[in-house]
């Protein structure tokens, strides 16, 4: 009876020690927006802030780490709790975290949160230029990107916010985006499994098409470029279509 115990006991641990290791991305991020969290949490009463917000936009799903709604804009803020040296630019598809030589290759997170920001756009029936999109990063990377959007280290978010200081909304405005995404967000627990699947599907899919060399796009052939930093997967089709990802 007793080996059966010791038995059983060491599946549990073997099972947890994988259940970690397989979710390890996942809980290192929910981590890190917990910390952004609560710097957000800092702001004056006049910032409304949301947390991990999942929304339905025309027919697809949508998380956003944080948005801030205030009469100085709607921030939108991707958030990327990282440990390295982290490479990227305004272009590529897909950024680089250099950690002692091991290179791991992520989606560039502009690209990734202008979707976010044109998504709320189709939702709150707001002009691009009234949000500011943030990419924050744990204090375990350091930045080496060349970007012209807003890339910043978390101890910098709160002062990053409250140096846009010129109002773009009045505050009955103010008060109606805050309803709208209040209302929007979907908060059930299976419509949200649901929702974060299907992301990783898109993801998967995404992919597939690339290791196969096919645009994601627009379909076209992938084809070896060189470019300031070195060869990475062009579009065939370019100028018109203008499709980058590392190799």
């Amino acid at each position: 009876m007793q080996q059966h115990l010791y038995a059983l006991l060491l599946l549990l641990i073997i099972g947890a020690i994988v259940f970690l290791r397989l979710n390890q991305a996942n809980i290192r991020g929910r981590r890190g927006e917990r910390r952004i969290s609560l710097r957000l949490f800092s702001l004056p009463s006049e910032y409304h802030v949301f947390n991990d917000v999942h929304i339905e936009v025309q027919g697809r799903s949508v998380q956003i780490d944080h948005i801030v709604a205030s009469r100085y804009g709607i921030f939108v803020i991707e958030t990327k709790n990282y440990t390295g040296w982290i490479y990227g630019n305004d272009n590529s598809e897909f950024w680089i975290k250099n950690m002692y030589g091991n290179k791991y290759q992520f989606r560039n997170p502009l690209k990734q949160n202008y979707s976010h920001v044109k998504s709320l756009q189709a939702l709150l029936g707001v002009p691009e230029s009234k949000f500011i999109p943030i990419i924050v990063f744990l204090n375990g990377a350091t930045l080496k990107c060349d970007t012209t959007g807003i890339v910043i280290y978390s101890h910098q978010l709160r002062r990053t916010i409250l140096d846009h200081s010129v109002p773009l909304f009045s505050d009955a405005e103010v008060e109606k985006l805050i309803t709208l995404l209040s209302s929007s967000r979907i908060v059930e627990k299976k419509r949200r499994s649901n929702h974060v699947h299907r992301i990783n599907e898109g993801i998967n899919e995404r992919q597939a098409l690339i290791a196969s060399r096919i645009c994601p796009k627009c379909k076209g052939e992938l084809v070896v470029r060189r470019g300031k930093y070195g060869e990475f997967l062009g579009c065939s089709n370019y100028p018109q279509c203008n499709f980058k990802s590392n190799l």
